[in-house]
């Protein structure tokens, strides 16, 4: 599998499309991401300026436990708006949250299954996952019509199973 990190090319093709979550799906959860660290830090420094001897243990309840989870959800969001599909007239170039990109030509793709949950994931003859999106992804109607051409018999498949 080849990977791509967009600066190999000195003028890269412009994408046809991409395959992506709304951004409002990841800015509103950095946002309370950011909100629960915020909250965590402003609790920690009551405990602080009240002057308990125990304050430092009110200290690390709160910075760990609700900064820590405020952080957690801050960083998945940031891999959520990372996470895309770029396609081109002959191949995807696929980006999954925190890995780096790579290149999944079309005569790749195997297999299509449509899954319970609303998506749809691609798989290469050995199994592997190449790509998984959501239908409620912004460009997914365009990424179908090109599935259709470029896979029609795995697009076919995967339509008599019930996608």
């Amino acid at each position: 599998m080849t990977h791509y990190d967009g600066a190999a090319d000195s003028a890269p093709a412009k994408p046809l499309f991409v395959v992506q979550r709304y951004p409002s799906q990841h800015l509103v959860a950095r946002g309370i991401g950011i909100l629960f660290m915020v909250g965590a830090v402003v609790l920690a420094a009551t405990e602080v300026i009240e002057r308990d001897p125990l304050a430092y243990i009110g200290v690390t309840v709160w910075l760990t436990t609700l900064g820590g989870l405020g952080a957690i959800i801050f960083f998945y969001a940031l891999s959520l708006g990372r996470a895309r599909i770029l396609v081109f007239d002959d191949h995807l170039v696929v980006r999954s949250s925190r890995r780096r990109a790579r290149i999944v030509p079309a005569s790749e793709i195997a297999k299509l299954a449509a899954l319970m949950s609303g998506r749809v994931r691609g798989k290469d003859a050995d199994g592997r996952t190449l790509f998984e999106t959501m239908r409620v992804y912004q460009g997914f109607p365009e990424f179908a019509s090109w599935l259709q051409e470029k896979t029609p018999r795995q697009w076919a498949e995967m339509e008599s199973v019930g996608g």
